[in-house]
């Protein structure tokens, strides 16, 4: 969490071609960096920053900290983390956390550190802006970019989030699509899962899903290990009843235009 601690504000913002925002303040570059850790490269973060730190902020101690970093290590993730340490904005349990995100972020792509922002709002329960991130990913554009075994997870996680929402027709597709490209198992189970919650009327595109004998009795005991767990008829009537107290099949196809239509706007 970012402390506002008023420091000094810039005449002249920091601006760059590949960054949505602009900067006059060193808490106002924390606090992006800190929400938007997936867009932390070397487009930005370089020279070109150090100078205005240095020339606008009188940071000069910092700037001159992060040129020899730069230069020693090459590493963009130890600038980032060099600023919010040196920004005295956060706690040291704070820059912990912030250091173990960076240090995932290292050696990563630009989608797979996308990737893991729609991860993070998943894990939170903000599925919208989860759902936002995945469906972006997943455009023709995206496709060449990206290993099979990405786009899999990727569909293996928006179908968690539709099926949180007890979208369960569309979930089952798409770990179905998601099992064809990496063949998780994960994706096998939460489709089976998924499919407890779909009537006999709903067409699922089960493409990839070779559901051989192995394959079949690999999941049954799967499903038997967890129908052990009292837990899991708790949660499965916990699903039913609230599935059932809406009219989700009417709702359906209203939701899915909605997210689709904020997400368009959005790009």
């Amino acid at each position: 969490m970012l402390y506002y601690i008023e420091g000094k504000k810039a005449r002249n913002p920091f601006t760059h071609e590949n960054l949505p925002v602009r900067f006059y303040t060193l808490e106002e570059l924390c606090y992006f960096m800190e929400k938007n850790m997936y867009l932390i490269d070397a487009s930005w973060l370089g020279e070109e920053l150090f100078a205005w730190l240095e020339g606008e902020l009188d940071e000069d101690v910092l700037a001159a900290h992060l040129r020899s970093s730069r230069r020693k290590m090459g590493d963009v993730y130890s600038c980032a983390e060099w600023i919010f340490r040196t920004s005295g904005h956060y706690t040291e349990n704070e820059l912990q956390d912030i250091a173990a995100l960076l240090d995932q972020m290292r050696g990563k792509t630009k989608m797979e550190r996308r990737k893991m922002r729609g991860d993070l709002y998943l894990d939170a329960g903000r599925y919208r802006k989860a759902a936002y991130i995945y469906m972006e990913l997943l455009q023709k554009e995206y496709a060449i970019q990206m290993t099979e075994e990405l786009r899999g997870h990727i569909l293996h996680n928006l179908g968690v989030v539709y099926a949180r929402l007890f979208l369960f027709p569309e979930a089952a597709g798409l770990f179905s699509e998601a099992y064809a490209l990496s063949r998780n198992t994960k994706s096998r189970d939460a489709y089976l899962y998924a499919m407890n919650y779909v009537d006999d009327s709903c067409q699922i595109d089960e493409q990839g899903m070779d559901m051989n004998f192995s394959l079949m009795k690999d999941a049954l005991n799967h499903l038997s290990e967890t129908a052990d767990d009292p837990a899991y008829y708790e949660k499965r009537r916990e699903a039913s009843e609230t599935a059932g107290a809406f009219d989700w099949k009417a709702a359906r196809a209203d939701l899915l235009q909605k997210w689709s239509d904020e997400w368009r706007s959005m790009v």
